[in-house]
């Protein structure tokens, strides 16, 4: 070996200028794809080729690190909001498929973070909701239109479908301006009727009960913050009496996901019952979507996110038939439009149902009349024809 050979091998390592962010991508993407609770600190200094010391130089905990990972994206999201030489829309179009994960680590994953952290991550989403706001040409129904156009910007996030990246940035950016600017009924002479959190009403059945508690407590804290004592003292059982109906708390979770999965593929029979053609039945389906997202924000709201804390052979067989459930919009998407592409039909579908899935869940707007039909006017618009 050459004298040369061995300064090389011996020479001390300099440390990369973009470690920093080497280690931020490296843990957006396992949050992502993982879940929070599933990765190690050990496991992110490998990925980057450093010892777990030198990790904790840089985040003194992964709590830390799922901060600094939301506020880097954040951060990159409102620096294209206002770049005065870009469209806004686009520009957050651009900076989300750059940074995927953004949306759905802070929807599963803020519940790891202090209050305070959460309460000023949510004031900077709001005003990062309120610069696209100004593209609304209708002011009275702004409010509602930029946070479906948000919405739209964030469903990559919820999903792995991936066309070509420029057709991809002109589909999600096509469907957040449809939501800007599509046409929406006029407003009802009245509101729904009010929501109870927690309901003044709960099941005489004990295991209906434990049910309904766990699905409003897994959507409020996340499913790792509640223990089965948690979803026992919130319907006033005693600890034994909830093993009896409910051994695990998996148990519990597995049950309510079934519950909502059910009610979709429900949904779905009903329509395909009632349509006319595949049209009407897109329509239709739409609506009765909406009517369960509505009804049943919380349980939509761990369909969502909380999968990932299943096992792994039941999380695989939920996901496929979550797969299927889309599978079916797509086949009357196509339908509709022959010739168009499948993977692209994906993408419109899976930013429609988002629609539906935030603004159903967006308190502010809940007092809004008639709002299931603006809900569904702006899912319309999104699978509209001339896309």
């Amino acid at each position: 070996m050459s004298t040369d050979t061995r300064a090389r091998d011996t020479a001390p390592r300099r440390r990369p200028r973009d470690r920093k962010q080497q280690i931020l991508a490296a843990a957006r993407d396992r949050f992502w794809s993982q879940g929070y609770h599933r990765v190690a600190m050990a496991d992110l200094a490998a990925a980057v080729d450093i010892g777990a010391s030198a990790l904790y130089r840089h985040f003194r905990g992964k709590q830390e690190l799922l901060l600094a990972v939301l506020d880097d994206d954040l951060t990159h999201l409102e620096r294209a909001a206002h770049d005065p030489d870009t469209d806004v829309v686009d520009g957050i179009a651009r900076v989300g498929l750059e940074r995927r994960g953004f949306g759905l680590i802070w929807e599963r994953e803020a519940g790891h973070l202090p209050e305070p952290e959460r309460r000023a991550i949510r004031h900077r989403l709001r005003a990062l909701a309120a610069t696209i706001g100004t593209a609304a040409p209708d002011r009275p129904t702004a409010d509602i239109r930029t946070w479906a156009a948000l919405s739209v910007l964030d469903s990559p996030s919820h999903h792995r479908t991936s066309p070509d990246p420029e057709r991809f940035r002109q589909l999600i950016t096509g469907s957040a301006r449809a939501c800007l600017a599509a046409p929406l009924p006029a407003p009802a002479s009245s509101g729904p009727a009010p929501r109870h959190d927690p309901p003044l009403l709960v099941p005489a059945s004990r295991r209906e009960a434990l049910l309904a508690a766990a699905v409003r407590l897994f959507a409020e804290r996340g499913y790792p913050s509640v223990g089965l004592i948690d979803i026992g003292a919130a319907t006033g059982i005693a600890g034994p009496s909830v093993y009896h109906h409910f051994p695990t708390k998996n148990d519990l979770l597995e049950a309510a996901l079934r519950r909502g999965e059910e009610r979709l593929w429900l949904g779905l029979h009903h329509t395909l019952t009632r349509a006319d053609d595949e049209t009407s039945a897109l329509r239709m389906l739409v609506e009765d979507y909406t009517a369960f997202a509505s009804t049943d924000p919380q349980l939509v709201g761990i369909l969502l996110s909380e999968i990932i804390h299943l096992p792994a052979d039941r999380r695989t067989a939920f996901r496929t038939r979550q797969l299927d459930y889309v599978a079916e919009w797509v086949a009357l998407f196509r339908a509709i439009r022959p010739g168009s592409d499948e993977g692209e039909a994906r993408v419109l579908v899976h930013a429609a149902l988002a629609v539906v899935n935030s603004l159903t869940r967006i308190r502010h707007l809940r007092s809004r009349p008639g709002l299931d039909a603006e809900i569904a006017a702006l899912a319309h618009a999104v699978l509209r024809p001339d896309q």
